[in-house]
Order: structure tokens, then sequence, then C-alpha cells
């Protein structure tokens, strides 16, 4: 199945999960980039230090509403298999954050460029973080989480299989 078929599948199967994700998302960015603009602006900190405090404040709440109201898990913690590589999974966004925010601030002290840095930046580890979230995470984690009963069984050739091997 060609990985354009997989996503429209995903997609259709999984819209409502989608909106809440990019809900949740909007969540955290709107409050991360607060803090980050409260620590740049008003408390005149560093953008890389205003980055990284904005980043561990907003990433708290956000990993609760991924696995509460995204994926309706609500069993127990676990902490090596799930939150674990949560976090090192939003710690690649904050290296490439800090990476761009670093260089942006080493060159301008306008705040809008830092905010414009952070959520660029941030932006490209959005749809690698719902993948994993999703695939490995708390996806695993759900009820009845197996293949979908929509995907069809694709023929090595590309057309539908009967589904006989």
């Amino acid at each position: 199945m060609s990985l354009l078929v997989l996503a429209r599948v995903h997609v259709v199967d999984n819209w409502r999960r989608l909106l809440r994700y990019c809900g949740t998302s909007a969540v955290g960015v709107v409050l991360g980039q607060t803090i980050l603009r409260v620590c740049y602006d008003l408390l005149g900190w560093s953008g890389l230090v205003s980055n990284l405090v904005a980043f561990v404040i907003a990433n708290i709440p956000v990993y609760f509403l991924y696995r509460g109201w995204v994926w309706n898990s609500d069993g127990p913690t676990q902490w090596g298999r799930v939150v674990l590589p949560f976090w090192l999974v939003s710690l690649a966004g904050l290296a490439v954050s800090s990476l761009a925010v670093g260089l942006v601030d080493a060159s301008t002290d306008n705040g809008w460029y830092i905010t414009a840095a952070s959520v660029a930046a941030f932006g490209t580890v959005w749809l690698v973080k719902y993948a994993v979230c999703d695939r490995y995470l708390f996806g695993n984690l759900m009820e009845g989480n197996g293949p979908s009963e929509r995907a069809p069984e694709l023929a090595g050739d590309g057309t539908q299989s009967a589904g006989v091997s």
C-alpha cells in the first residue's frame, strides 16, 4: 500500500483524534509562546533560556492532554515505555528549536523573530511526534488498537486482494 493511501486511510479512520491532536498542539503552542515571550521580553532572559523554560512548562499539560484526551489512555503510567520516549521526542523538537532560536537571537533582539524561529522549528517535528505518539506510545495503549478495518489489503501489484495468501 502506498504511503499516500495509508495516510488517507489513517486520516479517514482517525479524524477526531487528529483534530484533538491539533487542538492540543495549539494549546501547547499558545502556552509555550506566551511563556517564551514573558521570559524573553519581560524578564529579559536569553532566547535559549526562555525557550527551554517555555518548553518544559508547556510540555507537562501537553503530555497529559495527549495521553488522556487525544488517545483516551487512562491506564497506569508506563514511565519507561511511554513517558521517557515522549520526552525524548519532545527533546528532539527542543534541540531543533534551540538551535533556531540561538541563531536568530545572536543576530537580532526582536522577540517576534525569536517566536517565529521557535514555532517553525517545533513545527518541523510536529508530524513526526504525532506518528511516534500514535504508533508507539499512546496508540498501543488504546483498546482495540489493531489494523484499520477500513484499510484495504493490497496485493503486491497494488490491486485489492481478497485477503487470502
